[in-house]
């Protein structure tokens, strides 16, 4: 099956999209200054799990809105937890 979408030769180019989860991945990774690895320890996650978030290739679960909330509350009400939380600053 031949792509006529592009011309031969021509390196297929992955399609990426803005998605509300990767807007609120990037600002929370840049919020709290941690690397892809640093975050995807914060989440749990693996780093390719994590990046393929943040990039819009895959959409995560509806969990990690939700994750996201309490991680969030926490770090509001109280910021001395949520430091303990944050990778390699135990």
């Amino acid at each position: 099956m031949t792509d006529t979408t592009r011309p031969p030769g021509r390196p297929r180019v992955r399609q990426t999209r803005a998605t509300d989860a990767s807007v609120a991945l990037s600002l929370v990774q840049a919020r709290l200054d941690l690397s892809a690895h640093g975050m995807a320890a914060y989440l749990g996650v693996p780093v390719a799990t994590f990046r393929n978030w943040r990039d819009g290739h895959r959409e995560p679960p509806a969990l990690l809105y939700r994750l996201l909330d309490v991680l969030g509350t926490v770090e509001a009400l109280a910021p001395g937890i949520h430091e303990q939380l944050l990778p390699g600053r135990e």
